[in-house]
């Protein structure tokens, strides 16, 4: 049963007067519209609908943590080390690397300025908030910039091949309900991106393209004066995203554990998500002075940070059998290509010239 909204009226009323709308814009309305969007209520925790790698296990958190360590030392120690974080949530993240700065290294927790950004920021001891969408209130930022799942929740525009060209689909509605059309695409940008990965796609192939990554680079590289952008998110490099098994798209939406792959019902109500093109994030961020230090999936990431050594902790924390076997399951869902494995870690460096990071020396994706 489809549930009735706010932000369906808000849809309808743009259909009314546009006629039909892009996806993205559609997307921007169902979770964002200050009228009850999915991330902009936030009157149900995100962990109701699906969960992630920093709801998982603080150890996620403890991890970052270590290379958020190194990091402050390639940039010799700043007095002030700032950690923006985009798109907190419920604080999670935050949190457990605040803690873990806190046990383990007393420099770095001293130095550290950790700020919380989202459309509703966490309230939590240590951590400033910043209610923002975005990240042009931040400059001079000494640190590093990082997100967690952020980027594949950015709108995106839907294309299809038709009589071998690009077309773009639009939400309108018929006979009352939403609906699609393909129509010429709203701006060339969605073709130029596509020609610039030099894809060859096949008639019917229906996919995603995130125009939004352009503002987001510029905004970060904006906003970073020196330093790091760690990105934590699903997706692949483009070869990967636009494959034939990709045919009709990355995009899924979440309700209540539920995946599903229509955006048309509960609208406001459930979570889209679009896997991330790791490509043009990598290119974009050179066009504006952001070095690709670094790209592994989350698994040889955590590895390479030590995540075998929390694992191995566990018999030694006087924990019952069964609360270990539980720790032990929540910890290895960091690492299952099944769960959390396989989402991509992507760092990015301004001003830091010929450095190695630990979480990325066992290599390429």
């Amino acid at each position: 049963m489809t549930l009735h909204s706010p932000v369906d009226d808000e849809i309808r009323d743009l259909i009314q007067k546009d006629g039909r709308i892009t996806f993205a814009r559609f997307m921007q309305a169902c979770l964002y519209s200050p009228r009850g969007g999915f991330y902009a209520s936030r009157a149900e925790g995100i962990n109701t609908h699906f969960g992630t790698s920093s709801l998982s296990h603080p150890a996620f958190g403890a991890l970052i943590a270590r290379q958020l360590e190194e990091m402050w030392r390639l940039l010799e120690e700043p007095p002030v080390f700032h950690v923006l974080e985009v798109g907190a949530g419920d604080g999670a993240l935050a949190r457990s690397i605040v803690q873990a700065c806190q046990q383990t290294d007393p420099g770095l927790a001293r130095a550290l300025y950790y700020v919380a950004a989202d459309y509703a920021p966490p309230a939590t001891a240590g951590i400033q908030r910043v209610k923002t969408a975005g990240l042009p209130a931040f400059r001079n930022v000494v640190g590093c910039i990082l997100s967690n799942e952020l980027i594949d929740n950015f709108p995106v525009h839907r294309f299809a091949i038709q009589g071998g060209k690009v077309k773009e689909v639009f939400v309108t509605s018929i006979d009352g309900k939403l609906a699609e059309v393909l129509d010429e695409p709203s701006s060339p940008r969605i073709e130029e991106r596509l020609a610039s990965l030099g894809l060859s796609l096949p008639e019917g192939y229906r996919g995603e393209v995130n125009l939004a990554l352009e503002d987001w680079i510029r905004q970060v590289s904006s906003a970073l004066d020196r330093g790091f952008v760690l990105t934590i998110d699903y997706g692949q490099e483009a070869g990967g995203l636009y494959a034939a098994e990709n045919n009709e798209g990355t995009l899924v939406c979440y309700r209540q554990h539920v995946a599903g792959n229509d955006p048309y019902q509960d609208v406001g109500r459930q979570d889209i998500t679009c896997h991330v093109d790791f490509t043009t994030l990598m290119r974009l961020g050179e066009q504006h002075g952001l070095a690709t230090v670094g790209y592994l999936p989350q698994s040889q990431f955590l590895a390479n940070l030590g995540f075998s050594s929390f694992v191995d902790a566990l018999d030694t924390q006087g924990l019952s059998a069964a609360r270990t076997t539980l720790e032990r399951m929540a910890m290895m869902a960091l690492t299952d290509p099944e769960q959390y494995g396989d989402l991509k870690v992507l760092a990015q460096a301004k001003g830091v010239p010929g450095i190695q990071l630990r979480g990325f020396t066992g290599g390429r994706a």
